[in-house]
Order: structure tokens, then sequence, then C-alpha cells
């Protein structure tokens, strides 16, 4: 086997997968994305309390994206710990919908 016929054989094996640029670029997305949707939520959150509204619904929301990517992160990782916190935000997320619920079905 001659050098072109290996770098061609690898080209064909890596067409499907990223190689490590694209990996560091969807991991600096991902923690952009999860840092401004975190400021949102706060933002909002502040001002629905600024202006003496529940914010339940918007807790909810949050305690459900974080728990989501605990339980999918425990599942391939298999670390208890994030097994733990994905039953913890589940939870908190419940709590605060049937507290969003109960206020706004008065």
């Amino acid at each position: 086997m001659n050098k072109e016929d290996i770098l061609e054989r690898n080209k064909k094996s890596n067409i499907d997968n990223e190689d490590e640029m694209e990996q560091y670029i969807n991991g600096k997305a991902g923690l952009s994305a999860k840092f401004i949707f975190s400021l949102i939520i706060l933002a909002l959150a502040i001002f629905k309390c600024y202006k003496h509204l529940p914010t339940g619904d918007i807790w909810t929301i949050f305690m459900a994206y974080v728990a989501t990517e605990s339980f999918y992160k425990y599942y391939y990782l298999r670390y208890k710990k994030l097994l733990i916190l994905g039953s913890f935000f589940s939870i908190s997320g419940m709590f605060f919908l049937f507290q969003f619920l109960t206020i706004t079905c008065k």
C-alpha cells in the first residue's frame, strides 16, 4: 500500500465523523447557546418578579432543559451524580409547574 491509498482510505472512513476542529466548534457553540439561554431565562424571571407575575413557567422550562441534559449525559456516561442532578431538576421542575398552575388557575 502506498501513501496515496492510505490517505484515500482515511478520507473515506472519516466522511461521517467530525474532526477535532468540528468537535471544538460544536462544543463552543453549545456552551454559548447555554449561556445565552440562561441569561434570557434570568432576565425574564427578573422582569416577571418586578411586575409581580408568577415565574413558575420560566423556571419549569429551565429545569426541564437542565434535567434533560443531565439524563442524556447519564445515559452515555453512567455517572451517578448526573442521575441525581437529573432527578433533582425534574422534581424541581414539577414543583415550579405545580406552583405556576395553582397561582394562575385561581
